[in-house]
């Protein structure tokens, strides 16, 4: 259950992005403190499976064979916080403070 909680504040928070994304050291910095880095990059992944969100991948412009790994929520993700798709049992979106 924890993850599908992380999972949906990532979404949250990409979507509070849009259409914008993060890469993902911000994404880690900003949940380490309360998950375990595994279960951040597995979320990650798993949203990305699911075609909620996209992974893109460009070459460091300092770093030779190192990649700047970004994300960004895509229109599905969107229609999931918004609530204009049927729930997925795997994400929870967080409710509105």
């Amino acid at each position: 259950m924890k993850n599908c909680i992380l999972r949906g504040k990532i979404l949250k928070l990409l979507s509070e992005v849009y259409p914008n994304g993060l890469e993902r050291i911000n994404l880690i910095s900003i949940y380490y403190q309360t998950d375990k880095v595994d279960d951040i990059e597995k979320s990650l992944e798993y949203l990305c499976d699911k075609k909620y969100i996209l992974k893109k991948e460009l070459p460091h412009p300092l770093k030779e064979n190192e990649k700047i790994v970004s994300y960004k929520i895509l229109p599905l993700g969107i229609d999931l916080i918004e609530g204009t798709i049927e729930k997925d049992s795997g994400v929870v979106i967080p409710l509105e403070a």
